[in-house]
């Protein structure tokens, strides 16, 4: 297995939810039908979650066409999260996914959450979140906890270096 490329359906999804989420925040911060924008983010976490995954994607309530004008701004300093790599693990013979990105907000430059998925019943499926710490390192947030001391990492495919000093040192690891 080439230690520098992960499957490429496995980071086709990844890409994917990146895309399709940053759509949602477009739809928060521009649509006025409450309903529509609901039944996006609802759609968007069945999608790509095996569990009721707590949505990042929020905005008030009751948004008049006031508030959408306000929201210009907000989009503005919004952006697709960066993806900075994905580590594929093996757990006795699955394959596991880590995909490490920055934040929606303009110049994340730095990780700032590990989506953990897999294959399961023929597609991919997020079933755990990280979030970083400020402290250094990355701690459980949702969906179903996983162990990394319990896996081997097998491969990782790299796309864009961190800048935090911390973060790049974890970018610049290999598996053995």
């Amino acid at each position: 297995m080439n230690k520098h490329a992960v499957a490429q359906e496995a980071t086709q999804f990844i890409q994917n939810f990146l895309n399709k989420e940053f759509a949602c925040w477009e739809l928060a911060y521009r649509e006025l039908d409450r309903a529509k924008y609901e039944a996006a983010v609802t759609g968007f976490i069945r999608e790509f979650f095996t569990f009721e995954a707590v949505p990042s994607i929020t905005r008030p309530k009751n948004v008049s066409a006031g508030w959408v004008e306000e929201a210009k701004a907000y989009l503005a300093a919004t952006i697709k999260r960066p993806l900075f790599k994905i580590e594929q693990y093996l757990v006795s013979d699955e394959s596991v996914y880590a995909a490490y990105t920055g934040s929606n907000d303009l110049g994340s430059n730095s990780y700032a959450e590990v989506f953990l998925y897999r294959k399961g019943a023929g597609q991919y499926r997020i079933f755990s979140v990280f979030h970083t710490d400020p402290d250094g390192g990355i701690k459980h947030f949702d969906g179903k906890e996983f162990s990394f001391s319990r896996a081997r990492l097998v491969a990782i495919e790299k796309f864009l270096a961190p800048a935090d000093e911390a973060d790049l040192l974890d970018y610049h690891l290999e598996p053995v």
